[in-house]
């Protein structure tokens, strides 16, 4: 009887964990041959010989100057503004957050410095790069620790940015060109109050914040090309329904950081959304110095991510990349009709050479245009089924060179995005967290009662290893767990534990933590569920991590203690 019970258990976790696998990989797995194509797929103007319909931009994410910590930073970006833009010309660039670093000099608490933003500021001022090209910089978390309202006078975004000046917090800008309109959103999902750290990770947008957005979606309709912008990455961010993802469902492309590259785990973190939105998360300029070049040539949008420093910089705008084709969003069509292999290549000094491979065999050196564009002439009939390789190898005068390759395709054929990025980018971590509490929460508490008011019997034999053949957890696993279950009832059955663990283990999801001084000058109460503070509600999100370790860390004594007794008994 207990041998078929065993064998129907470890059926049903294979049955669940195959389960989890097929609905892991539907879940995160975009089935693009189903999106609708763009209207213009196959509508000319196609990608040809000279530099038309050609439009880039950069962007920066995680910037973190300190007035503690690495002066490099603010030197090297001083560099950025002076070398990088001069050399690029964009007429944008794109900041995604954290300016500044908000952090004491003991990492553990978090204040806004007014230095901090003055040098930021400071930066854009000495190196006039807002006179150069449009800076369209963004609030991150860093920038909302310990502000109150977006009023306060400690809210130097306002003051100390480019687009703050302006009094825009989200907003949109139409970047207007002879061969179309490009639109740029920039959203805003920072706490407002902002708590210090550690609760202010997670963004949050409510109902009418998320109205606005939708407002701004809305004026881009007749773009050709829509570029969302922010700090969090969506699957950081509480929204109402319908969500942030369905506001945004009409760009290309969602720009973001935030999440920098993971401790070194992930250099780079990219994924598409179900509409076929890609998200672009951004490696930090803190410690990494990355920043993006990205284009959009014939509205197809293509992008690199460089490192500070690395000269050459080389992108190829077609054919474009077969990983981050969206269809419903870029007219693919025309890489089947173009006549010509487009690339960018950037330095500070002239370029020597430009080859360009096509599955691993040369196929021609690339004519210079005008600006970064080089070309080279091509029939994509050639390369019409399946994917195929790209490869260019760039040298400057200075002998510096450069090797950038990626598959493509003519027909559609297209490499998977990285599962494990998918799921870092996609999974809603706030839904997973409440969900790992209520497992946990039951196990850990509401589990007492029931072996409080139980009587499992101790296995045959008695109470000792020796009766049940001296194997204990080896050769008797089921007669182990079942004295381990006894042993716990026992424990649960001594008032002293019981009603203690128990108040304490219920207490958790529903009483206040604390009261405290939660933003400077400001008290506030914090709930599992949320924070009142500064007048205002701050829904809980962090918060349920933490009240998963405090019922774990509770809990785990009366479970190790039963476990010790029963190796004991």
């Amino acid at each position: 009887m207990a041998s078929g019970l065993l064998k129907g258990a470890v059926l049903l976790l294979v049955s669940v964990l195959s389960w989890l696998c097929v609905y892991m990989k539907g879940r995160y797995t975009v089935d693009v041959r189903s999106l609708p194509q763009h209207p213009r797929s196959h509508q000319p103007p196609y990608p040809g010989g000279t530099a038309d319909n050609l439009l880039w931009f950069l962007q920066v994410s995680d910037i973190h100057i300190s007035r503690f910590y690495d002066p490099q930073r603010v030197t090297d970006f001083k560099q950025f503004c002076t070398e990088n833009v001069e050399v690029f010309k964009p007429p944008m660039v794109l900041v995604t957050g954290d300016l500044t670093d908000a952090k004491t000099i003991d990492r553990g608490g978090s204040m806004q410095y007014e230095v901090e933003w003055r040098t930021y500021y400071g930066v854009l001022k000495e190196t006039n790069v807002m006179e150069r090209t449009l800076w369209m910089d963004i609030r991150g978390n860093h920038d909302a620790f310990d502000i109150p309202a977006l009023h306060s006078n400690r809210n130097f975004f306002r003051q100390y940015s480019s687009m703050g000046q302006t009094g825009k917090i989200s907003y949109h800008h139409a970047h207007k060109t002879p061969f179309g309109t490009y639109s740029f959103v920039a959203l805003d999902a920072c706490l407002n109050p902002g708590p210090r750290r550690p609760f202010n990770f997670f963004g949050y947008l409510n109902e009418s914040s998320l109205a606005s957005l939708q407002s701004l979606a809305d004026e881009t309709v007749h773009s050709n090309m829509t570029i969302w912008m922010g700090h969090h990455p969506t699957a950081t961010i509480l929204s109402p329904n319908p969500g942030i993802k369905h506001v945004i469902r009409n760009g290309i492309a969602y720009l973001c950081g935030h999440l920098h590259d993971l401790g070194g785990l992930f250099p780079v973190m990219y994924s598409m959304q179900d509409g076929g939105t890609l998200e672009l998360e951004l490696s930090d300029w803190m410690n990494n110095r990355r920043y993006r070049l990205l284009a959009a040539d014939h509205d197809m949008l293509s992008f690199v991510d460089v490192k500070l420093g690395e000269w050459p910089v080389v992108l190829v705008t077609n054919p474009k990349h077969a990983m981050f084709a969206t269809p419903s969003h870029e007219p693919l069509g025309r890489i089947r009709h173009s006549t010509h292999i487009r690339v960018l290549a950037f330095s500070p000094d002239p370029m020597e050479k430009v080859i360009v491979w096509l599955d691993g065999v040369r196929f021609c050196e690339g004519s210079h245009v005008e600006g970064p564009l080089y070309i080279c002439p091509w029939n994509p009939a050639d390369y019409g089924t399946g994917l195929h390789t790209i490869a260019v190898d760039v040298s400057d005068s200075k002998g510096r060179t450069r090797h950038q390759e990626h598959p493509f395709s003519v027909d559609g054929s297209r490499t998977n995005i990285s599962f494990v990025q998918t799921v870092i980018l996609q999974t809603d971590w706030l839904v997973l967290m409440k969900v790992v509490f209520l497992l946990v929460f039951t196990a850990g508490v509401l589990s007492l009662p029931v072996l409080r008011y139980s009587s499992p019997a101790l296995p045959p034999g008695g109470s000792s290893l020796d009766s049940a053949g001296g194997a204990g957890c080896g050769a008797y696993p089921r007669q182990f767990v079942h004295k381990w279950l006894s042993r716990l009832s026992l424990l649960t059955k001594v008032d002293q534990l019981y009603y203690p663990l128990f108040c304490f283990g219920v207490y958790i999801p529903f009483g206040p933590w604390f009261y405290g001084e939660l933003i400077q000058g400001h008290y506030g109460v914090l709930f599992m569920h949320g924070t009142y503070i500064a007048g205002g509600y701050v829904p809980g999100l962090w918060s349920h991590a933490y009240a998963t370790l405090q019922v774990r860390n509770t809990m785990k004594g009366l479970f190790v203690n039963a476990l010790f007794l029963s190796l004991l008994s």
